[in-house]
């Protein structure tokens, strides 16, 4: 059942999904549309489930779940994954890479393979960190790559 993104709990859970390139308001339209209309029938094992997407700062896709009403099963987990495949494919955009870390440089976004971060950032970066699972944790998904999973890749 299709919700509005921002009446979900805080203690929702959350899938993010990056897209490499900036979001143009015709592609937001076109996702949101498209997504919402999974969103609509979603459901695990028959039951309904209460979800909403939005996406952020134009290169986020967020999708939450209700799972105070009913959670999400692994067959309900692969449906949404197969509507972002097809998604991807539709859109020739990739949202999947999870290689990718997302930065902010100079107060823009920039995409960057993992591999390429040591020389091009510092520990001091601020990056997006998309491995959150709760709507709560949006408040502070921008923090320092020190703080974060990719720190590791600096040395």
């Amino acid at each position: 059942m299709l919700s509005d993104f921002h009446s979900l709990p805080d203690s929702s859970r959350i899938w993010i999904y990056a897209s490499e390139q900036f979001l143009t308001s015709k592609h937001q339209d076109l996702i949101l549309d498209y997504i919402s209309n999974h969103l609509r029938t979603w459901n695990a094992h028959k039951a309904d489930l209460t979800a909403g997407v939005t996406i952020l700062e134009n290169y986020f896709i967020v999708v939450g779940l209700d799972e105070s009403k009913n959670k999400a099963s692994g067959c309900s987990i692969d449906t949404l994954q197969k509507t972002i495949q097809k998604l991807e494919t539709k859109l020739s955009i990739s949202l999947m890479n999870r290689l990718n870390v997302y930065c902010k440089i100079d107060g823009e976004i920039v995409c960057i393979p993992y591999h390429n971060l040591k020389g091009n950032v510092d520990s001091h970066t601020l990056f997006y960190d998309l491995t959150i699972q709760k709507k709560e944790e949006l408040h502070t998904y921008l923090k320092s790559i020190k703080d974060g999973w990719c720190n590791r890749f600096l040395s």
